[in-house]
């Protein structure tokens, strides 16, 4: 855990990271974190019933489609609750910040009647009971299951986390915007397959990469200042099921403090991209000494680069959004790292509120390059703007 200002974390006596003066999760990082614990259980029990899973799988449409990626581009109701637990948990700690957390999906999914239900999280069990009723068709069970799990209380000690955020931050609430991602890389989601860790040491797709991205801006200057991502399916045992493990990040621009591990000494050439990435960019990057592998989730393959286990994440296409982001953008801040566009415009990506009707206003239209290391982003920078230039030249 990295602690700018030189503060460490004690270990506990099984080994693990404790910060006592930082149990308490009452800050706004805190909240966040407790929240993606709450969406993270919520998106582990619709993915053990798989009648909820297969009714209510649907294909987006028009601007929520990312159409630049997918052929079919699916939600889930994992994906719409996950996104309304989060909202509503920090809309009640903190409310004035009810209307600046901005999600990737819309609130609305289609029942088996082709009714479209609005999905709210109600102050009581009761009235969230009533909204999932009719979303999924007067199955009482599934949604009574559901409606419990949305209301169920976290605590730290529920938290697979090396540290604790701190319970103080120098935060002007005035100035936040939140981004959520509920559920990123909801094909992986939807499929339900377990892949073994590859030869580089991380998963290249399957549940494990899977991720719930919460990310904290500044408003007025589009900076990243926190951020949260929670891997729901990060360890299977056979009679518990599916648990998981959270990493947090703050940097307010005085301050940089995070839960990630110390740097690990990972393959200096080695960048992981979509499975999606162009040929001619993979083999420029070959070409030029660099070892390139594929994974699935935009955060989870950040995640990957904030935790050391590759180099860079490197992305020529417009296929990545301000949800996908800024999460882990907070962590490399945190690290002295950064994201940046890959190609035609230069310098750090940056986040703005959402615009209704805005389509895709929150797409990374020009790439993503991030690393904790800023001569590995120039360098990759360089490489695949100018085959963004040969190609628009030709």
């Amino acid at each position: 855990m990295f602690f700018s200002d030189g503060m460490t974390c004690a270990p506990n006596t099984d080994g693990t990271a404790a910060c006592s003066h930082r149990r308490r999760c009452s800050g706004l990082t805190g909240c966040v974190l407790l929240a993606s614990e709450a969406a993270a259980h919520v998106a582990r029990l619709c993915r053990s019933n798989p009648r909820l899973l297969s009714m209510l799988v649907q294909e987006k449409c028009g601007e929520d489609a990312n159409s630049s990626r997918f052929a079919h581009d699916f939600k889930t109701l994992a994906d719409v609750l996950v996104q309304r637990v989060v909202a509503k948990r920090i809309g009640q700690q903190f409310p004035e910040l009810e209307g600046d957390v901005y999600g990737e999906e819309n609130d609305t999914i289609q029942n088996n009647k082709g009714q479209d239900v609005t999905i709210l999280v109600g102050e009581t069990v009761e009235e969230t009971l009533q909204c999932l009723t009719k979303a999924l068709g007067d199955d009482l069970d599934s949604a009574k299951s559901l409606a419990e799990a949305a209301h169920k209380e976290f605590g730290s000690k529920d938290l697979n986390v090396d540290c604790y955020p701190p319970e103080e931050e120098n935060l002007d609430l005035e100035k936040i915007g939140i981004w959520i991602d509920p559920i990123d890389s909801t094909n992986e989601y939807i499929s339900g397959n377990v892949d073994t860790i590859n030869e580089y040491g991380f998963h290249s797709n399957g549940l494990h990469c899977v991720t719930i991205n919460i990310g904290l801006f500044d408003k007025h200057s589009g900076k990243p200042i926190a951020g949260v991502i929670n891997q729901p399916f990060f360890e299977f045992d056979a009679v518990k099921g599916w648990s998981g493990r959270c990493y947090w990040a703050y940097c307010d621009g005085q301050k940089s403090l995070n839960s990630l591990p110390e740097f690990i000494s990972c393959n200096q050439k080695l960048v992981v991209t979509s499975n999606s990435e162009t040929d001619a960019a993979k083999m420029a990057l070959r070409r030029s000494g660099y070892t390139v592998t594929t994974a699935s989730g935009a955060g989870y393959k950040m995640l990957c680069v904030a935790l050391g286990v590759v180099k860079c994440y490197a992305l020529t296409k417009d296929s990545t959004f301000a949800w996908d982001t800024c999460a882990a953008h907070a962590m490399l801040a945190s690290q002295g790292g950064t994201a940046w566009h890959c190609h035609t415009v230069s310098g750090p990506l940056t986040y703005w509120p959402k615009i209704t009707g805005g389509g895709r206003t929150h797409c990374n239209a020009f790439g993503v390059i991030a690393s904790r290391d800023q001569k590995t982003v120039d360098r990759v920078h360089v490489l695949l703007s100018s085959l963004h230039q040969l190609h628009c030249g030709s």
